[in-house]
């Protein structure tokens, strides 16, 4: 797992642990078409093998991950998915859905080495808007959860990785 804030080199730094795979895929969770992101996705891909298979998943990352086979597995990242998420018609109880249930479940035995990209929500200040708050516990929770099943966790901060896990 690799963690930060927007554009602190955490999927950059996924792209380099995963650099020594023969085999690697990037599930992407990014569905915007806004300028800004479609250029961020595009400095991203200038990083990737030719040979490197890219999903576009905004929803489903549990099936998603169903196909992938073998080698490493980026899935970049669970801050978009969440937005997805919330944003769409996803059925929440409290912080979770059946969506991040059957990911997180996914998890438990995956596919393949899976290196989940994810942003640190949780720095700065408390928004008064509900939504924004909800949307922050979702992901602090999930984070959380994700965690917990990694065997190595990452924070980039600057570019700069420290281990935590």
């Amino acid at each position: 797992m690799v963690i930060g804030g927007w554009r602190s080199g955490a999927s950059a730094f996924a792209l380099k642990l995963a650099q020594d795979w023969e085999r690697k895929t990037i599930v992407s969770t990014q569905t915007s078409t806004e300028a800004d992101v479609l250029e961020h996705i595009a400095l991203y891909q200038k990083g990737l093998d030719d040979g490197c298979e890219t999903i576009v998943e905004g929803f489903d990352l549990a099936r998603a991950l169903d196909k992938v086979r073998g080698g490493v597995c980026i899935v970049d990242d669970l801050g978009a998915w969440v937005s997805n998420l919330t944003n769409g018609s996803s059925r929440f109880a409290g912080e979770t859905c059946p969506e991040i249930e059957a990911f997180v479940g996914k998890l438990r035995l995956p596919p393949c080495e899976v290196i989940v990209v994810t942003r640190e929500l949780g720095m700065g200040l408390s928004s008064e808007r509900i939504a924004e708050r909800r949307y922050r516990d979702v992901v602090g929770r999930l984070n959380q959860r994700v965690a917990a099943l990694a065997a190595s966790v990452y924070l980039c901060v600057s570019g700069l990785p420290l281990k935590l896990k």
